[in-house]
């Protein structure tokens, strides 16, 4: 361990904090500059599509956000395998070194077939390797399912909102004033000059690599090891979750939570300025969500701590029902305290997706494949969000509106919450024929 890496570790130490909170910290970084990336695509897309630099069509144009997302539906359940096999610091570290190029190489793009290459393959390779189940897997070995977990996850993943909020402004000046181009080379160096040196420096792979214990067992337990559950439940392998209805549920909720949450989020400024709303404005109602989400995410976590994952789940799928009700009813006329509505709901509902889902997931089926395991939640992520980002524009397209697109990812997310409730529904359920039975806090 090199000098400034041991410094951190003793700084920690001797003020007898737990060192888990360091990779939280750590998470929060990446997790705020990965979603500025990932979720600025709507503000890049809007310039796209209005400038007239390029002649493309809002589906072909939205399409490269898919490739994104698929490369993330592919690439789940491989990266979860490197994460489990060479440990979260190499991960981080190769996936932002990729996300870089892939930006760089953006920036100087001239085709739509290099949009889609640079950006939808490389860039999305890179955003893979740094998707929010790796970021769960990390935490989830540093943070027992009795413990703190929920709160721990919710804290990073608050970077999700933060990101957006603190960024989507000043990229929409970037833009409106130097172009886009200048846009993806900020973006490309805030990775370079802040987290990837961030990561380098902080980012532990394991409790135990470096003699401590996950935070949340009692400290006088002999009978288990670190942080550990009991061997019953902390056996699983990939095989064996994929045998059991819990785990293709909770993979379902993952790719219908995101259909609508990429969905709006990629379509959202054209449809406000559609709609006759400023695009100043509409870039500042999609920014300001960053702030609810942020507290979301960490309010949802420690809610989840304490009534169960799915009860919190439950909450914030009703949160979303409602942001989107309010959603298809905004026009040029709308009161300026219903966007703020919106934005609200919304911001509260985004908090309570991915975050929980992970959780579940971590919750479930705990062991030695975590990272494969809930890999395969960050795939149906991706298929989730490929499909729901392409489908709102190919739908604008043909129809020449969002109305039918946001009904569906309405219709997804209530979907979404029926397969959570039968998850831990047949998770309860006592196993029989010496299948093992899931355990999971509703």
């Amino acid at each position: 361990m090199n000098a400034l890496r041991h410094a951190a570790l003793t700084w920690f130490v001797r003020r007898r904090l737990f060192y888990g909170w360091a990779v939280v910290l750590v998470c929060f970084v990446v997790i705020s500059l990965l979603f500025s990336v990932r979720l600025s695509f709507g503000i890049f897309f809007d310039a796209f599509v209005r400038s007239g630099t390029f002649p493309w069509g809002r589906g072909e144009t939205a399409g490269v956000f898919s490739v994104t997302m698929l490369v993330a539906a592919v690439g789940g359940v491989p990266v979860g395998w490197l994460l489990d096999r060479f440990g979260a610091r190499r991960v981080f570290m190769a996936g932002q070194l990729v996300l870089v190029a892939g930006l760089l190489l953006t920036s100087r793009m001239n085709a739509l077939w290099q949009f889609y290459l640079y950006y939808g393959l490389l860039a999305g390779a890179g955003i893979t390797a740094l998707a929010l189940p790796v970021h769960a897997t990390t935490i989830s070995r540093w943070f027992a399912q009795g413990g703190r977990r929920g709160l721990a996850i919710g804290l990073a993943f608050s970077g999700t909102g933060v990101g957006v909020m603190v960024l989507a402004p000043v990229l929409e000046r970037v833009i409106t004033l130097y172009g886009w181009r200048v846009g993806y080379l900020l973006l490309a160096a805030l990775l370079a000059g802040i987290s990837l040196p961030l990561t380098w420096w902080l980012l532990q792979d394991t409790p135990e690599a470096i003699g401590l214990r996950p935070d949340g067992f009692p400290a006088r337990s002999s009978t288990r090891s670190a942080g550990s559950l009991p061997p019953r439940a902390a056996s699983w392998r990939w095989r064996e979750a994929a045998g059991t209805l819990p785990f293709w549920l909770v993979l379902l909720a993952g790719a219908l939570s995101l259909f609508t949450l990429r969905m709006v989020t990629v379509h959202q400024v054209a449809y406000f300025v559609d709609r006759g709303i400023a695009r100043r404005v509409a870039a500042t109602v999609f920014g300001s969500t960053g702030l609810i989400t942020a507290t979301s995410f960490v309010l949802f976590g420690r809610l989840s701590d304490r009534v169960g994952r799915a009860r919190a789940f439950h909450v914030g799928a009703a949160f979303q029902v409602a942001a989107l009700v309010l959603l298809l009813n905004i026009r040029a006329q709308t009161p300026v305290v219903m966007l703020f509505a919106f934005i609200l709901l919304w911001g509260l509902g985004e908090g309570s997706r991915s975050g929980l889902l992970t959780a579940i997931a971590s919750d479930l089926f705990p062991g030695p494949a975590l990272g494969a395991i809930v890999g395969s939640l960050g795939a149906m992520f991706g298929v989730g969000a490929a499909l729901g980002s392409w489908l709102g524009g190919v739908v604008y397209d043909l129809s020449g509106s969002y109305t039918p697109a946001f009904l569906l990812a309405l219709m997804a997310t209530l979907a979404a919450s029926a397969c959570i409730e039968g998850a831990v529904r047949t998770a309860r359920r006592p196993s029989g024929g010496g299948r093992r039975r899931v355990t999971c806090s509703s």
